[in-house]
């Protein structure tokens, strides 16, 4: 077996907790050296769960620790540009969750310091490691479904006014459903087609809860290849009324996902090729359901974001998620929340 990166863990609870920390106990490459929180509680039901010994209350504690290689930072996005500048400036490699700052200014900051420290940085935007959407990417690039014309990709959950949760705050999370959730779907899409976005509206609102930030965000990106994509995201439709739809319309066919995009690394995914020969003007659908059933391995997609962020520090790979990439997406959100005010679409 080869050698193990040493990993530090800051905001040990939240999603590091709930996903990150249970997959890294099976990754191959990866161990978990130290974890940070300012919780007491949290760090020693964590330290005794996982058999950590070093913990700490601090950041620069955390970095102080010359055995820690790499740090992956779960807290929120509010802290993320401090703690991101200490870690890049602790020589220290960098997994930051997303997204990537609160704003385009502090964006920039930290992909500039990133690019002149120059250790391995990365964002965490964990559904590019599901094999599912690994898959779909191999057939859109086979042209199986022609040219992509149309795509659309929605996550919705329930999440009603609870106090002093830090995600519906404008201060501590910088925005709502489209920063926590739109941040995936616009990635993912990004991804899926290969291709950028050239200009953007967006009907991003608070129609349902009493929070600071927004429970619905309806967009519309329209790529510089020439598809238009949909994104939905909401607070406000309960989870089992949505099916986390990923649909992608090509002028061959379409390939069909449900659930895949989640933190569970499960949900199914159907192609469907098509005859384009001629005009029927009855428009006869098929009658055999979303088409031919794509088979893919499902694994642990936080344990496979870990796994390979590990073996780019190792032998100098290109991370899946850079900061250049999201700090695009980032100004993908300013620029849809700009576009939802003013009520017109907005050029990158």
């Amino acid at each position: 077996m080869g050698r193990k990166v040493n990993w530090g863990i800051i905001a040990a609870g939240g999603i590091a907790r709930r996903r990150t920390l249970p997959a890294m106990k099976d990754v191959p490459n990866a161990v978990i050296t130290g974890i940070m929180d300012k919780n007491q509680n949290v760090l020693d039901e964590i330290s005794e769960e996982y058999k950590i010994t070093d913990t700490y209350t601090e950041e620069q504690e955390l970095l102080n620790n010359p055995q820690i290689e790499a740090v992956y930072v779960a807290s929120p996005v509010c802290f993320h540009k401090k703690q991101a500048l200490e870690v890049l400036h602790a020589g220290k490699s960098l997994l930051l969750e997303k997204p990537l700052a609160m704003n385009e200014e502090d964006a920039r900051e930290i992909v500039q310091t990133a690019l002149k420290k120059g250790q391995t940085a990365g964002v965490a935007m964990v559904m590019k490691h599901h094999p599912a959407h690994r898959k779909m990417k191999k057939l859109i690039e086979s042209g199986v479904i022609g040219d992509i014309v149309s795509c659309r990709a929605q996550l919705n959950c329930w999440f009603p006014d609870m106090e002093g949760n830090w995600r519906q705050k404008k201060a501590t999370a910088g925005g709502g459903a489209l920063v926590d959730m739109g941040s995936h779907c616009i990635d993912i899409l990004k991804y899926l087609l290969d291709d950028h976005v050239e200009w953007v509206f967006g009907d991003i609102g608070t129609r349902t809860f009493s929070y600071e930030v927004d429970d619905s965000a309806d967009c519309i990106l329209h790529m510089k290849k020439g598809a238009t994509c949909y994104i939905d995201v909401h607070f406000n439709i309960p989870d089992e009324a949505a099916k986390g739809m990923l649909e992608i319309y090509g002028t061959k066919g379409s390939l069909l996902a449900s659930g895949t995009i989640g933190q569970d690394g499960q949900g199914e995914v159907y192609l469907n090729q098509c005859a384009t020969e001629g005009y029927d003007s009855n428009q006869k659908r098929k009658e055999d359901g979303l088409g031919q059933k794509v088979d893919y391995e499902r694994e642990n997609i936080y344990g496979r974001q870990i796994e390979e962020f590990s073996k780019a520090i190792e032998e100098g790979l290109t991370v899946s998620t850079s900061f250049e990439d999201a700090f695009e997406t980032v100004k993908i959100i300013d620029a849809l929340y700009k576009s939802s005010k003013e009520k017109k679409a907005v050029y990158l």
